[in-house]
């Protein structure tokens, strides 16, 4: 017999993974860690060019003194906040903190009005898009209103922009990022698949569809735990 447990993770930053599978007393069960976290860059690393480029050029802004309540919402799996946009959007990775050399963790978004999906299969996917791509937001609006759109007259409208290209080569060679042909599509794949990724309006009402396990992380990874009917 299989069963499914959430365990709650919000506001700890230090547990890694996306799910555990465990057997107990002839069950199979898979514990799926929940809840958000938010990625803070490193006081010494703030003041960095490249947070400052991703800032101007991509509408992109790297999490500095962001808390939990500032996102009114609870993802399942984890959700690893780490950057925010100017229009009220968080983009983070899903089930664990990925970085820029792992590509095991999917790269989705928040919206203020609690939208929500996959955009890339990997951190690093998603700067490649966000960098060459800046139109990416305008794709994935099309896409969901189903309103036809010119790509190639947003691409000619960003290469008469001179000094965003030379910030853009930045971002790459410091990065060292290239440009992904195959960008555009792999996001029209990501945000028309439908994902394990769910965002529920707070815990209680996770709860409501899920049950929860009643032990901490470190007791899972011990084997120190019972299944229970606890939410």
């Amino acid at each position: 017999m299989s069963l499914k447990r959430l365990l709650d993770i919000e506001g700890q930053n230090g547990v890694p993974g996306y799910s555990v599978q465990l057997f107990s007393n002839e069950l199979e069960i898979e514990i799926v860690l929940a809840g958000k976290n938010i990625i803070l860059i490193p006081e010494d690393e703030r003041n960095l060019n490249i947070y400052k480029l991703f800032e101007n050029n991509c509408d992109l802004f790297f999490c500095t003194t962001q808390k939990l309540d500032d996102f009114k919402f609870y993802p399942v799996p984890s959700f690893w906040i780490f950057a925010v946009d100017s229009i009220g959007n968080c983009f983070g990775t899903i089930g664990g903190a990925g970085s820029i050399t792992d590509h095991e963790y999917p790269v989705g978004y928040v919206s203020k009005k609690g939208t929500h999906g996959k955009i890339s299969n990997s951190l690093k996917e998603f700067l490649e898009l966000v960098t060459f791509y800046p139109y990416w937001r305008d794709i994935i609006k099309y896409e969901q209103m189903e309103i036809s759109y010119d790509l190639r007259g947003m691409e000619k409208r960003m290469e008469k922009n001179a000094h965003y290209l030379d910030s853009q080569q930045e971002i790459a060679r410091i990065l060292k990022l290239t440009r992904n042909p195959k960008s555009v599509e792999l996001l029209k794949t990501n945000i028309s698949y439908t994902s394990e990724f769910e965002v529920y309006c707070s815990k209680k009402e996770a709860q409501k569809l899920y049950k929860f396990c009643d032990i901490s992380f470190k007791d899972v990874t011990s084997g120190k735990f019972e299944v229970s009917d606890s939410r």
